[in-house]
């Protein structure tokens, strides 16, 4: 059918997004200065865009944002602390010492300011506005089950792209990234990625989505209340042939995220994919059945991927996870913190903070500029105040998606994936740094707008607004 109007804005949005969505993983994770900030720059166009179509058509935004006051007030507390900290027109008691240092070693004035590294502080600045654009455009444009359905299958068949490059270039040899020779990790999967955590967090994303797809699809060829046809009968229908593709997606991203050889990455993937059953259990007992009865086999895919694959994983779990330098370095970490809990060190700026607290402690040769925690790089960065904001934020949109699990029967999927990615990304942040790698971040953004479109909705029984539009769109 033709579609609507007032929607087209609306659809060219959420193609140019899955487009983003796409392009993010292909630069290096979109980790380099350049990429980063095109990344950033065509979110924030998306959602420019998106605001001007809506103003055109004469239409109010799909979502009214008083529902979504406190967590984006939270995230606009550390926005608004992170412009401060870059800015020089704060009192001087306030500035970092290392601008009087400079001061004096140059022997001329210098304006000084909070952060000690003002380009690294609006970088990250730039990358935080980004991510809340791709959300943003997420929570406007997949507000209807279908659109939302189709932006994770999408998201999916992306991630099993990637997944499939990965396991091709690692069969390969393992000697390259791209058009790049590789300089790290050559025993380890990562795809398009440089670091095999952080690829092993985006694949853990996609693997979640496909499996949680898997159920969502599935629950419905299992016996409700033991009514109906036997669930043999049903299996060998032809409705299984549309469950095939996710399955074999997630072999696929199962495989690679596994060949990492990132423990955490992959413990932090089965507490998810753990989560994922459980969450949707909430719903009452005949869907606990249901739901029961479709994880079994896949939980037997992933263990027979874990069985034939996992050997390079089996390696890296048998030696002490505690032989690093992080632990000394959260220690330093935490040192660094108590100098400056409530104006922080620049947002950003870990690695020139971290370099005059490091000692021999920390023997590695590496530079060292990431804390390998996010909870503690944001609270040295932003001070902890505005990092217990910004955190605050996130948690109270995971929180609200669960919370409406129980009562969301058609579109319950949604923010059930929403809690389950925010479960991987928050115990990943624990021991690494995945959520500041632009792609992931973005990635863990889309997702978390699809849950929010599902969960600040008054509630499921039908598709209003732009669904109403959406519905009639040939999409």
């Amino acid at each position: 059918m033709t579609p609507a109007p007032k929607s087209i804005h609306l659809r060219r949005a959420f193609w140019g997004l899955m487009l983003l969505i796409a392009w993010a993983p292909m630069p290096l994770g979109s980790n380099r200065p350049w990429s980063a900030a095109l990344l950033a720059g065509l979110a924030g166009l998306l959602l420019i865009g998106l605001a001007a179509g809506n103003f055109r058509a004469g239409s109010r935004p799909a979502v009214d944002w008083r529902r979504l006051r406190l967590p984006l007030g939270l995230a606009g507390v550390a926005i608004a602390w992170a412009i401060v900290q870059w800015s020089t027109w704060t009192p001087e008691i306030w500035h970092h010492p290392v601008w009087q240092q400079a001061a004096t070693a140059l022997d001329m004035p210098v304006k000084g300011r909070i952060t000690v590294n003002p380009d690294a502080t609006l970088s990250a600045l730039m990358n935080l506005m980004g991510y809340l654009a791709v959300f943003w455009v997420t929570l406007e444009t997949a507000q209807s089950r279908r659109r939302a359905t189709l932006a994770l299958t999408v998201f999916v068949g992306i991630a099993a792209a990637y997944a499939a490059y990965g396991l091709a270039v690692f069969f390969a040899g393992n000697e390259t990234i791209l058009f790049m020779r590789k300089w790290d990790y050559f025993d380890a999967l990562t795809s398009t990625f440089v670091n095999r955590n952080s690829y092993a967090t985006y694949a853990g994303l996609g693997l979640l989505c496909a499996v949680g797809l898997l159920l969502d699809k599935a629950r419905n060829l299992a016996p409700r209340g033991g009514v109906g046809r036997p669930l043999a009968s049903r299996l060998n229908s032809p409705a299984l042939l549309h469950l095939a593709p996710l399955l074999v997606a997630a072999l696929i991203i199962g495989t690679a995220l596994v060949l990492t050889g990132s423990r955490a990455g992959v413990a932090a993937t089965a507490a998810a994919l753990l989560a994922l059953p459980a969450l949707a259990m909430l719903g009452g007992r005949g869907s606990r059945l249901r739901h029961i009865i479709v994880a079994l086999p896949v939980l037997a895919t992933l263990l027979a991927i874990l069985l034939f694959a996992g050997n390079p994983l089996m390696e890296r779990f048998e030696k002490d996870p505690l032989a690093t330098d992080r632990l000394p370095a959260f220690a330093l970490s935490l040192s660094a913190v108590e100098d400056a809990p409530w104006l922080g060190t620049g947002y950003g700026a870990f690695h020139e903070t971290f370099a005059s607290y490091r000692d021999l402690s920390v023997s590695s040769p590496s530079s060292w500029k990431k804390a390998h925690n996010t909870y503690l790089e944001n609270m040295l960065g932003l001070g902890v105040p505005a990092a217990i904001s910004l955190n605050l934020a996130i948690f109270l949109v995971a929180a609200r998606a669960l919370r409406v699990i129980p009562s969301r029967r058609k579109s319950r999927v949604f923010p059930t994936l929403a809690v389950a990615a925010t479960v991987l990304v928050g115990l990943h942040a624990l021991v690494d740094f995945s959520l500041e790698i632009p792609a992931v971040a973005a990635t863990y953004a889309f997702i978390m707008g699809i849950g929010a479109a599902h969960a600040f909705r008054a509630d499921d029984t039908t598709d209003s607004g732009l669904a109403t539009d959406v519905g009639q769109e040939a999409v």
